[in-house]
């Protein structure tokens, strides 16, 4: 469901720009205010809903730019599942993404883990540049993603 969820919105809201994909231009689109500032660095980030205010997300400054992509297209997936699952986004809540986001224990991470990686590395685009046979140092500068992120990915797409 991830990957559909993701392709859906690749498809409808960020249409044929290219790559990179930025995470923080389709927010916008879809209404969210996304904001850098100073926040614990156990945490990468969160997706923040006050009551009656539109959902933002929330990036630590600190972090690397690749790591702030892949945190706001997390964080998108968990707003995208929100509103996927017709959960009302009338209450107040935060979804925080800290070290526990990538153990692959609880359902809401694994889900927003999954599609930010679909998101920002489909999987056709991802094949195209393997069978072209660029490296992972090229593919992750190309998608503009950590090195780290681009190896598992074609691991979890068995092409590593």
């Amino acid at each position: 469901m991830p990957r559909t969820t993701a392709n859906a919105l690749l498809n409808n809201v960020w249409g044929d720009r290219g790559f990179p994909v930025d995470p923080v231009w389709i927010a916008n689109e879809l209404g969210l205010d996304v904001v850098e500032t100073q926040i614990s660095n156990e945490v990468s980030g969160a997706l923040l809903k006050e009551a009656e205010q539109d959902p933002v997300i929330i990036l630590n400054q600190n972090d690397s730019n690749v790591r702030k992509r892949f945190t706001c297209a997390h964080e998108l997936g968990h707003y995208i599942r929100r509103t996927e699952n017709g959960t009302s986004l009338e209450y107040q809540f935060i979804d925080y993404r800290g070290k526990l986001s990538s153990k692959g224990i609880d359902p809401e991470e694994i889900f927003a883990n999954q599609f930010a990686a679909c998101l920002l590395m489909p999987e056709k685009e991802v094949r195209r540049l393997a069978e072209a046979k660029y490296s992972p140092v090229m593919m992750s500068s190309y998608f503009g993603v950590s090195d780290d992120a681009i190896r598992f990915r074609l691991s979890k797409l068995g092409l590593r």
